[in-house]
Protein backbone atom coordinates (compact mmCIF):
# COMPACT_ATOMS: atom_id res chain seq x y z
CA UNK A 1 0.00 0.00 0.00
CA UNK A 2 1.30 3.63 -0.96
CA UNK A 3 1.94 5.61 2.36
CA UNK A 4 0.31 9.08 2.62
CA UNK A 5 3.34 10.98 1.85
CA UNK A 6 2.83 8.96 -2.23
CA UNK A 7 -0.76 9.47 -2.20
CA UNK A 8 -0.23 12.96 -1.77
CA UNK A 9 2.43 13.49 -4.85
CA UNK A 10 0.50 11.05 -7.21
CA UNK A 11 -2.67 13.22 -6.40
CA UNK A 12 -0.55 16.09 -7.15
CA UNK A 13 0.72 14.64 -10.58
CA UNK A 14 -2.59 14.35 -12.36
CA UNK A 15 -3.16 16.03 -15.38
CA UNK A 16 -5.91 18.01 -14.79
CA UNK A 17 -7.07 18.10 -11.10
CA UNK A 18 -10.95 18.25 -10.20
CA UNK A 19 -12.03 19.37 -6.93
CA UNK A 20 -12.56 16.05 -5.86
CA UNK A 21 -8.75 15.68 -6.11
CA UNK A 22 -8.37 18.82 -3.84
CA UNK A 23 -10.47 17.12 -1.26
CA UNK A 24 -8.45 14.16 -1.90
CA UNK A 25 -5.56 16.23 -1.12
CA UNK A 26 -6.65 18.12 1.50
CA UNK A 27 -7.90 14.52 3.37
CA UNK A 28 -4.33 13.50 2.84
CA UNK A 29 -2.76 16.29 3.49
CA UNK A 30 -4.38 16.64 7.16
CA UNK A 31 -3.02 12.77 7.89
CA UNK A 32 0.67 13.81 7.55
CA UNK A 33 2.64 14.47 10.39
CA UNK A 34 6.09 15.71 9.04
CA UNK A 35 5.72 17.80 6.26
CA UNK A 36 9.39 18.09 5.84
CA UNK A 37 9.49 14.60 5.29
CA UNK A 38 6.95 14.94 2.63
CA UNK A 39 9.15 17.70 1.28
CA UNK A 40 12.30 15.63 1.30
CA UNK A 41 10.10 12.21 -1.22
CA UNK A 42 9.13 15.01 -3.65
CA UNK A 43 12.28 16.62 -4.41
CA UNK A 44 13.33 12.90 -4.35
CA UNK A 45 10.55 11.52 -6.51
CA UNK A 46 11.20 14.52 -8.67
CA UNK A 47 7.67 16.13 -8.23
CA UNK A 48 8.53 19.20 -5.65
CA UNK A 49 7.23 21.68 -8.36
CA UNK A 50 3.84 19.69 -8.74
CA UNK A 51 3.70 19.59 -5.20
CA UNK A 52 3.79 23.44 -4.79
CA UNK A 53 1.25 23.98 -7.86
CA UNK A 54 -1.06 21.70 -6.24
CA UNK A 55 -0.98 22.84 -2.59
CA UNK A 56 -1.49 26.47 -4.03
CA UNK A 57 -3.94 25.45 -6.13
CA UNK A 58 -6.11 23.74 -3.36
CA UNK A 59 -5.17 26.18 -0.68
CA UNK A 60 -3.23 24.03 0.99
CA UNK A 61 -0.14 26.41 0.61
CA UNK A 62 -0.56 28.22 3.95
CA UNK A 63 -1.12 25.28 6.21
CA UNK A 64 2.76 24.61 6.10
CA UNK A 65 5.28 26.08 8.14
CA UNK A 66 6.97 29.15 7.16
CA UNK A 67 10.17 26.95 5.96
CA UNK A 68 8.18 24.29 4.65
CA UNK A 69 6.14 26.42 2.35
CA UNK A 70 9.40 28.48 1.62
CA UNK A 71 11.49 25.56 0.74
CA UNK A 72 8.51 24.57 -1.80
CA UNK A 73 8.31 27.69 -3.23
CA UNK A 74 12.54 28.17 -3.52
CA UNK A 75 12.85 24.71 -5.09
CA UNK A 76 10.16 25.51 -7.77
CA UNK A 77 11.65 28.88 -8.67
CA UNK A 78 15.04 27.59 -8.76
CA UNK A 79 13.61 24.71 -11.05
CA UNK A 80 12.59 27.52 -13.95
CA UNK A 81 15.65 29.39 -13.03
CA UNK A 82 18.18 26.46 -13.90
CA UNK A 83 15.83 25.27 -16.82
CA UNK A 84 16.24 28.59 -18.67
CA UNK A 85 19.98 28.60 -18.16
CA UNK A 86 19.68 24.90 -19.88
CA UNK A 87 17.71 26.05 -22.68
CA UNK A 88 19.85 28.86 -23.29
CA UNK A 89 22.77 27.49 -23.34
CA UNK A 90 21.11 24.35 -25.44
CA UNK A 91 20.22 27.21 -27.79
CA UNK A 92 23.70 29.12 -28.09
CA UNK A 93 24.92 25.66 -28.83
CA UNK A 94 22.50 25.47 -31.71
CA UNK A 95 23.70 27.87 -33.43
CA UNK A 96 26.64 26.78 -34.10
CA UNK A 97 25.92 22.97 -34.97
CA UNK A 98 23.10 24.75 -37.93
CA UNK A 99 26.09 25.89 -40.38
CA UNK A 100 28.41 22.28 -39.16
CA UNK A 101 24.69 20.77 -40.39
CA UNK A 102 25.11 18.83 -37.19
CA UNK A 103 21.94 17.57 -36.22
CA UNK A 104 21.27 16.50 -32.03
CA UNK A 105 18.15 14.40 -30.43
CA UNK A 106 17.08 15.68 -27.63
CA UNK A 107 16.48 13.65 -25.14
CA UNK A 108 14.57 12.95 -21.97
CA UNK A 109 13.66 16.56 -19.65
CA UNK A 110 14.41 18.51 -22.46
CA UNK A 111 12.99 17.44 -25.07
CA UNK A 112 9.38 17.41 -23.09
CA UNK A 113 9.81 21.29 -21.97
CA UNK A 114 8.47 22.86 -24.80
CA UNK A 115 5.42 20.24 -26.05
CA UNK A 116 5.22 18.35 -22.48
CA UNK A 117 5.44 20.52 -20.09
CA UNK A 118 3.92 23.94 -20.56
CA UNK A 119 5.83 25.13 -17.15
CA UNK A 120 9.02 24.47 -16.29
CA UNK A 121 8.92 24.86 -13.12
CA UNK A 122 7.45 21.48 -12.88
CA UNK A 123 10.02 19.29 -14.56
CA UNK A 124 13.88 19.46 -12.91
CA UNK A 125 16.51 18.67 -14.63
CA UNK A 126 20.14 18.33 -13.64
CA UNK A 127 21.33 17.83 -17.24
CA UNK A 128 20.92 18.00 -20.59
CA UNK A 129 21.05 14.81 -22.64
CA UNK A 130 21.72 14.49 -26.11
CA UNK A 131 21.88 11.82 -28.88
CA UNK A 132 24.25 12.19 -31.61
CA UNK A 133 25.42 9.81 -34.32
CA UNK A 134 28.71 8.60 -34.11
CA UNK A 135 29.86 10.23 -37.01
CA UNK A 136 29.14 13.45 -36.14
CA UNK A 137 30.59 13.23 -32.21
CA UNK A 138 33.41 15.07 -32.86
CA UNK A 139 31.82 18.09 -34.80
CA UNK A 140 29.59 18.54 -31.72
CA UNK A 141 32.41 17.72 -28.87
CA UNK A 142 34.39 20.65 -30.56
CA UNK A 143 31.52 23.22 -31.05
CA UNK A 144 31.30 22.47 -27.14
CA UNK A 145 35.05 23.08 -26.18
CA UNK A 146 34.81 26.22 -28.29
CA UNK A 147 32.19 27.69 -26.27
CA UNK A 148 34.09 26.98 -23.08
CA UNK A 149 32.71 23.46 -22.00
CA UNK A 150 35.20 21.47 -20.26
CA UNK A 151 35.13 17.87 -20.40
CA UNK A 152 34.56 15.62 -17.77
CA UNK A 153 38.14 13.92 -16.79
CA UNK A 154 36.16 10.85 -15.25
CA UNK A 155 32.97 10.63 -17.78
CA UNK A 156 34.26 11.53 -21.09
CA UNK A 157 31.11 12.16 -22.69
CA UNK A 158 30.37 14.59 -20.12
CA UNK A 159 30.72 18.50 -20.41
CA UNK A 160 30.47 21.81 -17.80
CA UNK A 161 30.09 24.79 -18.02
CA UNK A 162 29.19 26.37 -14.97
CA UNK A 163 26.35 25.01 -13.50
CA UNK A 164 25.01 23.53 -16.88
CA UNK A 165 26.28 20.06 -17.28
CA UNK A 166 25.44 18.46 -20.97
CA UNK A 167 25.89 14.63 -21.34
CA UNK A 168 26.45 13.39 -24.77
CA UNK A 169 25.43 9.92 -25.74
CA UNK A 170 26.24 8.34 -29.57
CA UNK A 171 23.85 5.44 -29.11
CA UNK A 172 20.18 5.52 -28.16
CA UNK A 173 20.67 3.05 -25.33
CA UNK A 174 24.33 3.94 -23.60
CA UNK A 175 25.68 1.25 -25.75
CA UNK A 176 28.94 3.40 -25.56
CA UNK A 177 28.94 2.42 -22.03
CA UNK A 178 27.19 -0.93 -22.28
CA UNK A 179 27.71 -2.32 -25.71
CA UNK A 180 25.21 -5.33 -24.87
CA UNK A 181 22.28 -2.46 -24.77
CA UNK A 182 22.30 -2.03 -28.19
CA UNK A 183 20.98 -6.07 -28.03
CA UNK A 184 17.90 -4.64 -26.66
CA UNK A 185 16.33 -3.23 -29.61
CA UNK A 186 15.32 -4.84 -32.99
CA UNK A 187 16.00 -1.77 -35.70
CA UNK A 188 19.37 0.13 -36.34
CA UNK A 189 19.39 2.94 -34.47
CA UNK A 190 20.05 5.06 -37.89
CA UNK A 191 16.40 4.31 -38.16
CA UNK A 192 15.49 5.98 -35.38
CA UNK A 193 17.56 8.95 -35.91
CA UNK A 194 15.98 9.17 -39.18
CA UNK A 195 12.46 8.80 -38.18
CA UNK A 196 12.45 11.66 -35.63
CA UNK A 197 10.93 15.32 -36.20
CA UNK A 198 12.32 18.78 -35.87
CA UNK A 199 12.06 20.51 -32.53
CA UNK A 200 9.49 22.47 -32.49
CA UNK A 201 8.69 21.99 -35.86
CA UNK A 202 11.72 23.89 -37.12
CA UNK A 203 14.02 22.69 -39.40
CA UNK A 204 17.31 23.33 -37.41
CA UNK A 205 19.79 21.36 -35.61
CA UNK A 206 17.55 20.28 -32.83
CA UNK A 207 15.59 17.06 -33.24
CA UNK A 208 12.94 14.97 -31.11
CA UNK A 209 11.92 11.42 -31.43
CA UNK A 210 8.56 10.37 -32.47
CA UNK A 211 5.93 9.88 -30.06
CA UNK A 212 5.66 6.22 -30.25
CA UNK A 213 9.69 5.86 -29.47
CA UNK A 214 10.02 8.64 -27.18
CA UNK A 215 7.29 6.24 -25.02
CA UNK A 216 9.42 3.59 -25.71
CA UNK A 217 12.43 5.11 -24.97
CA UNK A 218 11.38 7.17 -21.91
CA UNK A 219 10.15 3.65 -20.60
CA UNK A 220 13.58 2.00 -21.45
CA UNK A 221 15.37 4.85 -19.44
CA UNK A 222 12.89 4.46 -16.38
CA UNK A 223 13.67 0.51 -16.36
CA UNK A 224 17.56 1.71 -16.64
CA UNK A 225 17.04 3.57 -13.11
CA UNK A 226 15.16 1.26 -11.70
CA UNK A 227 11.72 3.40 -12.09
CA UNK A 228 13.54 5.10 -9.35
CA UNK A 229 11.45 8.46 -9.69
CA UNK A 230 7.98 9.31 -9.89
CA UNK A 231 8.94 12.05 -12.41
CA UNK A 232 9.77 10.16 -14.87
CA UNK A 233 5.87 7.65 -14.93
CA UNK A 234 4.44 11.31 -15.00
CA UNK A 235 6.56 11.41 -18.40
CA UNK A 236 4.70 8.88 -19.68
CA UNK A 237 1.27 9.75 -18.55
CA UNK A 238 2.18 13.44 -19.72
CA UNK A 239 3.01 12.55 -23.15
CA UNK A 240 -0.08 10.48 -24.32
CA UNK A 241 -2.21 12.52 -22.07
CA UNK A 242 -3.92 13.89 -25.83
CA UNK A 243 -3.37 10.60 -27.41
CA UNK A 244 -6.30 9.47 -29.95
CA UNK A 245 -6.95 5.60 -30.64
CA UNK A 246 -4.27 5.83 -33.94
CA UNK A 247 -1.47 6.94 -31.52
CA UNK A 248 -1.97 4.28 -29.26
CA UNK A 249 -2.18 1.62 -31.83
CA UNK A 250 1.20 2.95 -33.66
CA UNK A 251 2.65 2.58 -30.18
CA UNK A 252 1.82 -0.74 -30.12
CA UNK A 253 3.22 -1.93 -33.36
CA UNK A 254 6.32 0.19 -33.01
CA UNK A 255 6.78 -1.85 -29.49
CA UNK A 256 6.90 -4.46 -32.06
CA UNK A 257 8.90 -3.64 -34.33
CA UNK A 258 11.71 -2.56 -31.93
CA UNK A 259 11.23 -5.63 -29.88
CA UNK A 260 10.29 -3.86 -26.65
CA UNK A 261 6.40 -5.18 -26.76
CA UNK A 262 7.12 -6.67 -23.14
CA UNK A 263 8.66 -3.41 -21.71
CA UNK A 264 5.34 -1.87 -23.02
CA UNK A 265 3.24 -3.90 -21.11
CA UNK A 266 5.07 -4.02 -17.92
CA UNK A 267 5.23 0.50 -18.14
CA UNK A 268 1.55 0.51 -18.90
CA UNK A 269 0.91 -2.08 -16.02
CA UNK A 270 2.68 0.56 -13.79
CA UNK A 271 1.40 3.77 -15.06
CA UNK A 272 -2.56 2.09 -14.64
CA UNK A 273 -1.93 1.16 -11.50
CA UNK A 274 -0.26 4.31 -10.05
CA UNK A 275 -1.87 6.83 -11.62
CA UNK A 276 -4.86 5.14 -13.43
CA UNK A 277 -4.01 5.58 -16.21
CA UNK A 278 -7.17 5.39 -18.82
CA UNK A 279 -6.96 3.44 -22.41
CA UNK A 280 -9.14 3.84 -25.00
CA UNK A 281 -11.91 1.61 -24.75
CA UNK A 282 -11.30 0.15 -28.27
CA UNK A 283 -7.66 -0.14 -27.56
CA UNK A 284 -6.24 -3.40 -26.23
CA UNK A 285 -3.11 -2.75 -24.45
CA UNK A 286 -2.10 -6.35 -23.37
CA UNK A 287 -3.25 -8.54 -26.42
CA UNK A 288 -3.98 -12.13 -25.62
CA UNK A 289 -5.07 -11.16 -22.21
CA UNK A 290 -1.40 -10.49 -21.01
CA UNK A 291 -0.80 -10.51 -17.18
CA UNK A 292 2.11 -10.22 -15.23
CA UNK A 293 3.61 -13.22 -13.60
CA UNK A 294 4.65 -13.94 -10.34
CA UNK A 295 8.08 -12.42 -10.61
CA UNK A 296 6.74 -9.57 -12.90
CA UNK A 297 4.43 -8.85 -10.63
CA UNK A 298 6.15 -9.07 -7.21
CA UNK A 299 9.14 -6.69 -9.06
CA UNK A 300 6.34 -4.13 -10.74
CA UNK A 301 4.73 -4.19 -6.90
CA UNK A 302 7.62 -2.76 -5.35
CA UNK A 303 7.69 0.81 -7.77
CA UNK A 304 3.55 0.44 -7.33
CA UNK A 305 3.93 0.76 -3.54
CA UNK A 306 6.21 3.50 -4.01
CA UNK A 307 10.01 1.66 -3.60
CA UNK A 308 12.43 1.57 -6.61
CA UNK A 309 12.97 -1.87 -8.27
CA UNK A 310 15.95 -3.86 -6.98
CA UNK A 311 18.70 -4.21 -10.04
CA UNK A 312 18.46 -7.71 -10.31
CA UNK A 313 14.67 -7.23 -11.40
CA UNK A 314 15.65 -4.50 -13.45
CA UNK A 315 17.68 -6.54 -15.41
CA UNK A 316 14.90 -9.33 -15.62
CA UNK A 317 12.81 -6.72 -16.65
CA UNK A 318 14.47 -4.57 -19.41
CA UNK A 319 15.91 -7.84 -21.02
CA UNK A 320 12.28 -9.76 -20.92
CA UNK A 321 11.50 -10.94 -24.88
CA UNK A 322 15.08 -11.06 -25.63
CA UNK A 323 17.13 -14.55 -26.65
CA UNK A 324 18.80 -15.91 -23.57
CA UNK A 325 22.24 -15.42 -24.96
CA UNK A 326 21.83 -12.01 -25.19
CA UNK A 327 20.25 -11.91 -21.75
CA UNK A 328 23.19 -13.39 -20.43
CA UNK A 329 25.43 -11.01 -22.49
CA UNK A 330 23.34 -7.90 -20.96
CA UNK A 331 23.81 -9.42 -17.22
CA UNK A 332 27.13 -10.08 -17.43
CA UNK A 333 28.45 -6.93 -18.79
CA UNK A 334 25.88 -4.53 -16.69
CA UNK A 335 27.42 -6.25 -13.68
CA UNK A 336 31.04 -6.24 -14.69
CA UNK A 337 31.49 -4.10 -17.19
CA UNK A 338 35.13 -3.59 -19.15
CA UNK A 339 37.75 -1.71 -16.34
CA UNK A 340 37.21 1.73 -18.27
CA UNK A 341 33.51 1.60 -17.39
CA UNK A 342 34.19 0.06 -14.08
CA UNK A 343 36.71 2.78 -13.09
CA UNK A 344 33.83 5.66 -13.53
CA UNK A 345 32.32 3.14 -11.05
CA UNK A 346 35.20 3.64 -8.30
CA UNK A 347 36.25 7.10 -9.28
CA UNK A 348 38.02 7.32 -5.98
CA UNK A 349 40.17 4.11 -6.75
CA UNK A 350 41.91 5.11 -9.92
CA UNK A 351 45.23 3.11 -9.45
CA UNK A 352 44.15 -0.13 -8.72
CA UNK A 353 44.82 -2.85 -11.40
CA UNK A 354 41.94 -4.56 -13.17
CA UNK A 355 41.74 -7.53 -10.66
CA UNK A 356 40.93 -5.45 -7.40
CA UNK A 357 38.94 -3.23 -9.85
CA UNK A 358 36.80 -6.64 -10.24
CA UNK A 359 37.11 -7.63 -6.44
CA UNK A 360 35.65 -4.65 -5.78
CA UNK A 361 33.03 -4.62 -7.99
CA UNK A 362 31.47 -8.10 -6.35
CA UNK A 363 31.92 -6.72 -2.70
CA UNK A 364 29.87 -4.08 -3.74
CA UNK A 365 27.34 -6.49 -5.62
CA UNK A 366 27.13 -8.60 -2.54
CA UNK A 367 26.22 -5.59 -0.72
CA UNK A 368 29.83 -5.40 0.90
CA UNK A 369 31.05 -2.47 -0.33
CA UNK A 370 29.21 1.12 0.54
CA UNK A 371 30.54 3.64 -2.56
Amino acid sequence: MLSTEHKILVCAARLEPDELDFQKLRRCMAAVIDPGHLINLAVKEGLAGFLYRSLLKADLLETLQPCDKQRLYQTYYLTIRHNLKLMHALNELLKLLVPRQVRVMLMQGISLLQDVYRDIGLRPMNDMDLWVLPHQYADLVDCLLGQGFERNSIYPDTFCKGEVVLDIHTHILWAERIASRALLINLDQEVIFGNAHPSNGEDGAALCLNPADQFLYLSLHALKHNLERLIWLVDLCRLAAQWKPADWQALTARAEDLGQKMQLFYMLFVLEQIFNLELPAEFSAYPNGWKPNFIERRALGRRIKGRPLSTATQLYLISAGRSLRERIALVTETLFPRPKILRQVFPDAPNIGDQALYWKRVLQILGLLKT
